[in-house]
């Protein structure tokens, strides 16, 4: 997936409560739980490339080259999720 594509899934979902899985070659599914209180604050590409996803509480860094699927739920009261 191109750094780009993965910025423009995950900048809708700016400040919406709900679930973002994502599918990582060689790692599997990782997820962040984002609420009102937590919620993705910012996605955007670094100049190497990289895509930083900030939250409130913190942030991290993804190689997009890496991610093969990206799913959000924001019904997390009556769901369980999105299964990868």
């Amino acid at each position: 997936m191109t750094a780009e594509v993965l910025c423009d899934l995950l900048t809708p979902l700016i400040g919406k409560s709900g679930s973002i899985s994502m599918v990582v070659a060689r790692i599997g599914q990782i997820g962040l739980m984002t609420a009102e209180n937590k919620g993705l604050t910012g996605a955007e590409v670094r100049p190497d490339g990289l895509v930083r996803l900030e939250r409130e509480g913190g942030w991290v860094v993804l190689d997009p080259a890496q991610v093969v699927a990206v799913a959000w739920n924001g019904d997390t009261e009556k769901s369980v999720g999105q299964f990868l």
